[in-house]
C-alpha cells in the first residue's frame, strides 16, 4: 500500500487533494485519520490528511503499514518563483529548523524521485507551465525518524501558486505515478552544487540515473562520516556509488569529502564523467 499525504495546514496540499478527489476518483473509505476521511482510488493507494504540518509528520507509520509515503506539499521561497519540485528529506547538519532531528536522514527512494521529476517535466510541457521551474532539491527538512521510504513533491513558491490548479494537477499526476511505479534496485548519492540540483537533474533526465540523498556544496564542510553513511544506508535502493559535482565543489570541500567516501567503500564518480 502506498499513501499520499496532505495536511490541513498546507494550502498547496489541499489544492492538490481537491484535484485528486475531483479528477482521479479518490473516494471515502469510511475510515478516518486525525478526524479527516481516508480516501482511496484502489486497494493499493490511500489519500490521507493530517492536522500536522507535513514536516512534522513523523508519526505516520504508527498508523499505516505503507510501502512509501508520498507527501504532496507546498514549497516556499522568498523569490516567489513558480516551481514544481521533488526531493528526499533529512537534516544534513546540526540544525533542524524545519522538522526532524539534527544529522538524521529519512529513507530515500531515488527511483520514485526520478519518476516524479520526469512526470513534472512532462506536465510542465503539456500544461504550458513554462514559467515554472522543475527541479529536484537536495536533502532537507523533516520528517527524519521513520523507517518507511518517503519523498516530497511540491508546488511553489507563494500563496498564489499554492492555489494554482494547473500546477496542482502536475503534482497530482507525479504523485500518482509514484503510487504505481516499481522501485528500482540501485541508486546513487550526490555531493556538490547548489540547493536546486541542476547537475543531478541532468543525470536523472539524460542518463536515467536514480539519485537519492544529495548534499550541496554549502553542507559539505559540516558533513560527518555518520551522515554520509546514512546517505548510503538510509535508501530503499542499494547505493554503491557517490557522484560529485566536480565543478560545484572546491578543493577544500573535496579534501573533506573524499576520504569519507573512500573509507565507506563507495565508488566515486565525477559528474562530468557520469
Amino acid at each position: 500500500m502506498r499513501v499520499l499525504v496532505t495536511s490541513e495546514k498546507d494550502i498547496a496540499s489541499q489544492t492538490i487533494r481537491n484535484v485528486l478527489i475531483e479528477e482521479h476518483g479518490f473516494l471515502e473509505t469510511g475510515d478516518t485519520f486525525e478526524g479527516n476521511p481516508i480516501l482511496s482510488s484502489d486497494e493499493s493507494t490511500l489519500l490521507i490528511t493530517s492536522t500536522r504540518d507535513m514536516i512534522f509528520c513523523n508519526h505516520l507509520e504508527s498508523h499505516f503499514n505503507a510501502e512509501v509515503f508520498i507527501f504532496c506539499s507546498r514549497h516556499r521561497a522568498e523569490s516567489g518563483q513558480p516551481a514544481l519540485l521533488v526531493h528526499s528529506t533529512g537534516n544534513l547538519g546540526q540544525e533542524a529548523l524545519f522538522g526532524g532531528n539534527p544529522q538524521q536522514l529519512s529513507v530515500s527512494t531515488a527511483s520514485l524521485v526520478a519518476v516524479a521529476l520526469k512526470r513534472l517535466h512532462k506536465e510542465q510541457a503539456d500544461r504550458r507551465l513554462e514559467a515554472f521551474d522543475v527541479t529536484m532539491e537536495v536533502t532537507h527538512h523533516g520528517p527524519t525518524t521513520m523507517n518507511t521510504p518517503l519523498l516530497f513533491i511540491e508546488l511553489g513558491s507563494d500563496e498564489a501558486h499554492w492555489r494554482h490548479e494547473e500546477g496542482a494537477r502536475a503534482v497530482a499526476a507525479a504523485a500518482l505515478d509514484c503510487a504505481r511505479a516499481p522501485f528500482a534496485e540501485d541508486a546513487v548519492i550526490g555531493f556538490g552544487g547548489t540547493h536546486y540540483a541542476s547537475k543531478f537533474n541532468k543525470l536523472v533526465l539524460e542518463r536515467d540515473l536514480h539519485v537519492g540523498h544529495m548534499a550541496p556544496k554549502y553542507a559539505i564542510p559540516g558533513l560527518t562520516r555518520d551522515v554520509v553513511l546514512q546517505m548510503m544506508n538510509r535508501s530503499h535502493e542499494t547505493v554503491k556509488t557517490a557522484i560529485i559535482d566536480w565543478k560545484g565543489t572546491n578543493a577544500e570541500q573535496k579534501a573533506h569529502l573524499l576520504p569519507m567516501l573512500e573509507s565507506l567503500g563507495l565508488d566515486v564518480v565525477r559528474a562530468k564523467r557520469a
